[in-house]
């Protein structure tokens, strides 16, 4: 390799790590943000119950405890508060200017490709828990705990308030905001696909990640080509309508009633998609055969030290939750 070539390498691997970078600090400030609201909560909560009951027993403190804690979205939200202002404090004001910037006018047509293909995502978060399951099975594991903790709806205010909103804003100014335009110089299909990577690698779940990662391809594609006010909405609707608002008003019927409806929403909302992509043939063929990723970058996104370490944590955290 030449040192001009080395050079280059060396470069390209540094700025492509500064994402990765980014989202360890966020994935830090996530986790002592939640860490410290946790440990409040349960002080002043275990003081509150003692004096008022002293009589309480142990445990059913401690299974009170357990569910708050699972049910405590204001960790999460503290968290989206304090990075989005140290976001606003590095980038500046004319940053956020950039990352929504209109390309060109959505229409309904569009829209409603775009939708059922991020509902539609679904199938492979279905058919991977099935393989994953499967597999895990025949060495006593199992990822149920992972697909419970991606699919399970908001049992509480603030964590519905985190999932269907805080969450789909400020995962898309970091991730089709910052991380997609940082990368966009190299490519726009790079772009698109790097920031769907880090996306569904830093869910940390081994069956959610993979359709995280299927869902970051139609939003980047929705940001770069629309605008990261349509991928907001589509990510605001695909976790109110699929992670909330639809398990709640089939919940009265019987389970299996339940999970027909659901499948066949997502069934339907494919065969949608599919009828979009038919009649957009042309311009999806002439979109994958024009200006194609560059192998440097691809090279260079996934030697990068940064991405490295961080797909080492996240794969830590799939792995850990399977034995616990």
């Amino acid at each position: 390799m030449q040192p001009e070539q080395k050079a280059l390498y060396k470069r390209l691997r540094h700025e492509f790590g500064v994402s990765a970078i980014v989202l360890l600090v966020y994935y830090a400030i996530m986790n002592a943000a939640v860490a410290l609201v946790d440990i409040v909560d349960a002080v002043a909560y275990t003081l509150i119950s003692i004096m008022t009951c002293p009589s309480y027993s142990v445990d059913a403190l401690v299974n009170e405890l357990v569910d708050r804690l699972l049910g405590n979205g204001w960790g999460y939200a503290l968290a989206v508060a304090i990075g989005l202002l140290l976001l606003l404090v590095w980038k500046k004001p004319r940053a956020f200017r950039a990352y929504t910037r209109v390309e060109k006018p959505m229409t309904v047509r569009a829209f409603s490709g775009l939708f059922s293909l991020v509902i539609a995502a679904q199938l492979v978060f279905t058919v991977l828990y099935v393989v994953v399951e499967f597999f895990l099975n025949l060495v006593g594991l199992s990822a149920e705990s992972s697909a419970q903790a991606a699919s399970g709806g908001a049992d509480t205010f603030s964590m519905f308030l985190y999932a269907g909103l805080l969450a789909p804003i400020s995962e898309e100014i970091l991730f089709r905001g910052l991380i997609l335009r940082s990368l966009e110089p190299y490519g726009r299909k790079f772009a698109v696909f790097a920031s769907a990577f880090l996306f569904g690698l830093f869910h940390g779940n081994i069956v959610q990640s993979p359709y995280a990662f299927v869902v970051g391809l139609v939003l980047g594609y929705t940001a770069i080509e629309y605008s990261i006010g349509w991928a907001m909405l589509l990510h605001m609707f695909n976790n109110l309508i699929l992670g909330d608002t639809l398990p709640r008003l089939l919940s009265p019927l019987p389970e299996l009633v339940q999970e027909a409806a659901i499948y066949g929403i997502i069934v339907v909302c494919a065969l949608v998609g599919l009828v979009y992509l038919a009649v957009e043939r042309h311009a999806v063929a002439d979109y994958f055969t024009k200006k194609r990723i560059h192998p440097v970058c691809l090279k260079c996104f996934f030697t990068s030290p940064a991405v490295i370490a961080l797909g080492i944590i996240m794969v830590f955290n799939m792995l850990m939750v399977l034995f616990l």
